[in-house]
């Protein structure tokens, strides 16, 4: 009963891990989008967000593939990016001006 306690803790010691390690690279590549995103230029983030937006769902409906859900999950992760670094570009004008 130890032993199985034991392998138990263990499996999710190692979830929790990798759990974190996964939560790090998103929050990573959030910071390197927004990065991206201010380094192109002023009011170049909407143009990027309707292209990648566009590419989504022109690779949504070409292939048969790709699941409506995945697709959809998808857009909504990068918008939610896309809100990181416009809120970043735009706490940026304020802090400028003051």
């Amino acid at each position: 009963m130890i032993a199985l306690i034991t392998e138990i803790l263990t499996k999710l010691a190692k979830t929790d891990a990798r759990m974190k390690d996964l939560t790090a690279l998103v929050e990573a590549q959030s910071l390197m989008l927004a990065a991206l995103v201010l380094t192109v230029g002023k009011g170049s983030s909407s143009v990027m967000a309707v292209n990648i937006q566009k590419a989504i769902s022109s690779a949504r409906e070409a292939s048969e593939e790709i699941l409506q859900s995945d697709a959809d999950l998808l857009l909504a992760h990068f918008i939610r990016l896309m809100s990181v670094s416009q809120f970043i570009e735009a706490n940026a004008e304020t802090v400028t001006e003051k």
